[in-house]
């Protein structure tokens, strides 16, 4: 009897201990410091490091001012990070849009149509300098002493007829000459307008990829001025990028494939279908493609509030968002003066094309 209790009293205490052990282990990871933390959270992320980065930003945005003291196997910082997710996916987009449209389009139906026909005009008045050089040979050699011609009303003499033929050979490959450099002027101003245009097209989606990062450091300072008590605000600027970029990964896509559409769809052949919908459809296009603009720079808000641990304004689309006021005016502004910049490089190439290429 006296083992029979003491067994049972051995027992209860093992169940304790494990119990007890049980709740250790579920308790401690909230015991870690936020360094060791974010290192866990990190060890435990599957896949390759930049989807590892984009699920830990997603998921645990207050440990993002942590991320330097962590010294994290992988992460990158945020420049690189966005260089990596948003402006190379743009280049390689911008590349494939512009491949696939710099050779087609109105543009190059246009040169096709006056390489015909400055082809077809110069064998017919090849055709004619012929048979005026056949008609000189012929009254060279011939033993006649007047000849008719369609271009004098009386006969004429062996050497007035050659003076008059010779005189139209000459006139005809002056005029065919001048027809060659007119159609080749106007080949090059095609060509050079469907170099710039294409370039331009292709060109100006990659400038709002572009436009994100740099407009970093002036929502940091925007930022540093509205909450000018928060001593987060100084990572602010890193915060935009890390929230650009994750919430980029997809959308960036999307909005990338609009602007190609929207901007080339003429050099895919939807030259009809634009002008079927008429202006109408373009308008609403582009503010929808506005607002889908505005919904991923919510989304960014939404992130830079919890890694600053400020309250979200309850109308996130409200000016009393200023988190997102600051994003939308800096990277409006850098957009604006990026774009207007390269259209101004696309416009030298046209005249530097058209002059010495």
């Amino acid at each position: 009897m006296f083992v029979v209790q003491n067994a049972t009293v051995l027992n209860t205490a093992v169940m304790l201990e494990n119990v007890y052990q049980d709740e250790t282990l579920v308790a401690e990871p909230e015991q870690l410091s936020p360094v060791d933390q974010l290192r866990l959270q990190w060890t435990q992320q599957p896949g390759i490091p930049l989807l590892k980065q984009k699920s830990l930003i997603e998921r645990c945005p207050e440990l993002l001012s942590y991320v330097g003291m962590a010294s994290l196997k992988g992460w990158s910082w945020p420049y690189a990070f966005a260089l990596q997710v948003l402006v190379i996916a743009a280049i390689l987009t911008s590349l494939l849009n512009w491949s696939m449209t710099h050779d087609s389009g109105r543009l190059h139906d246009d040169i096709m149509r006056l390489q015909a026909e400055t082809q077809a005009e110069v064998q017919r008045q090849q055709g004619v300098s012929d048979a005026t050089q056949a008609e000189i040979s012929r009254i060279s050699h011939s033993r006649k002493e007047t000849f008719k011609l369609h271009m004098s009303e009386t006969p004429l003499t062996r050497e007035q007829a050659l003076t008059e033929l010779n005189a139209a050979l000459k006139d005809s490959r002056s005029s065919l000459e001048q027809y060659k450099q007119r159609m080749d002027l106007k080949e090059r101003d095609l060509r050079a307008t469907q170099n710039a245009l294409s370039l331009a097209r292709s060109g100006a989606p990659l400038f709002f990829c572009v436009a994100l990062l740099l407009c970093a450091g002036g929502v940091r300072r925007g930022v540093q001025s509205d909450f000018s008590r928060n001593r987060l605000a100084r990572n602010s600027g890193d915060f935009f990028l890390y929230f650009a970029t994750t919430e980029g990964i997809f959308l960036n896509l999307v909005l990338l494939a609009l602007a190609h559409f929207a901007l080339s769809g003429g050099d895919y052949g939807l030259s009809d279908f634009f002008e079927s919908v008429g202006p109408l459809f373009r308008v609403v296009f582009w503010i929808a493609f506005y607002v889908l603009v505005l919904r991923y720079f919510v989304g960014v808000t939404r992130g830079m509030y919890e890694a600053l641990q400020l309250r979200v304004p309850a109308n996130e689309w409200s000016a009393d968002n200023r988190i997102l006021l600051r994003i939308h005016n800096n990277f409006l502004a850098v957009f604006v003066v990026l774009e207007a910049t390269f259209l101004a490089a696309c416009y030298l190439l046209y005249h530097a094309d058209k002059r010495f290429f």
